[in-house]
């Protein structure tokens, strides 16, 4: 049943998900590239590494893949919308869980290279042998362009629905178009 995955006793360590966010962008000191623009229509693809951090004891790592698109209508602020596959492994006897979370956000750049994001929509839940069930996906992250078509990022994914869990993903993606 999916609602073994929630552990609803244990609250959201903030801690645990700034020093993971800090030690990320501190690890990024490839300096600025110009050609990073945020005008006009970009379409990306990713791969993620997904760190379960609160309420998923019966998980471990996971990975997935997602599509990425992004419209600037400003210097330095751009609308995103994203649509994915990530799978958390289960561990001790546990099933693996499937998220499909699709979302639409918006992306601030700070720097030509650097951004701030987030993200809000659905995700689809789904363990073997059960229903899947939706819930409320929230995302906010910090990404960095190592060039103009390659970004890393990490970010905290929030799914909420009687019950919550959330997990760091780490990202490379490629992004087609100048």
């Amino acid at each position: 049943m999916l609602a073994t995955h929630f552990k609803k006793t244990k609250p959201f360590n903030m801690k645990k998900l700034f020093f993971v966010a800090t030690i990320m962008i501190a690890s990024f000191t490839v300096s600025a590239q110009d050609g990073a623009g945020i005008r006009g229509f970009k379409i990306g693809v990713g791969g993620n590494l997904a760190i379960p951090l609160s309420n998923l004891n019966s998980t471990s790592i996971g990975a997935g893949f997602d599509l990425l698109g992004q419209y600037g209508i400003a210097n330095n602020i751009a609308i995103t919308g994203d649509a994915g596959y990530t799978v958390l492994f289960g561990k001790d006897g546990f099933e693996d869980l499937s998220i499909i979370p699709i979302r639409a956000g918006l992306r601030f750049f700070p720097a030509p290279a650097f951004y701030l994001g987030g993200k809000v929509g659905v995700g689809i839940l789904k363990t073997k042998g059960a229903d899947s069930r939706s819930a409320t996906a929230y995302s906010f992250g910090a990404g960095y362009f190592l060039s103009p078509q390659v970004d890393v990022s990490a970010a905290y994914d929030g799914y909420s629905k009687s019950g919550s869990f959330g997990l760091v993903n780490i990202r490379l993606g490629y992004t087609f178009g100048n």
